[in-house]
């Protein structure tokens, strides 16, 4: 079955296999063998990657999923084939969310922009702690900070509003 991982932003078509009691997935050229040792259901697992052990933690953001793999944070979603088509044939929104939300729970430990700062997209504007790892918080969109709602030392849930950008 034929998978779209979304990871960062990034797309990379997956096929995925059963494999005697395991799966197999093929990205690319590249294949591997893979089987999954549940630690916390929905929350951790182990993966033996071709022999090698690999411990992924899970948080779920709606579609997204927020995972954890040795040490550094991906944002992923994951379609199938028909959810992918839906979604490509749907224009784009290029302006990007002008609302700059929280990812995941966390201390707000820096914020590097003021109301009334020109930003780019893809802009760093504030950094975010959680699990004990910092994580930038990036604009979607270029334009101005017109409303700033987070402070360094506030702490805030996923989905809450940090910024605004005109």
């Amino acid at each position: 079955m034929r998978y779209h991982v979304l990871v960062n932003g990034h797309h990379h078509p997956v096929d995925v296999e059963r494999d005697g009691g395991g799966w197999r997935a093929t990205l690319g050229e590249g294949s591997m063998r893979i089987d999954i040792g549940v630690l916390v259901d929905g929350e951790a697992y182990t993966l033996i990657c071709d022999g090698r052990s690999v411990d992924v933690a899970v948080e779920e953001r709606g579609q997204a999923l927020e995972l954890l793999v040795s040490g550094r944070r991906y944002s992923t979603e994951v379609l199938g084939e028909r959810e992918w088509q839906a979604r490509s044939i749907q224009p784009e929104d290029t302006a990007g969310d002008k609302l700059v939300r929280a990812a995941m729970t966390g201390i707000v430990r820096e914020v590097l922009v003021s109301p009334g700062d020109a930003v780019a997209k893809g802009q760093t504007l504030l950094i975010l702690e959680a699990m004990k790892m910092e994580n930038e918080v990036k604009a979607e969109t270029a334009g101005q900070v017109a409303r700033l709602v987070a402070t360094a030392g506030q702490a805030v849930t996923m989905g809450d509003v940090l910024a605004e950008i005109a």
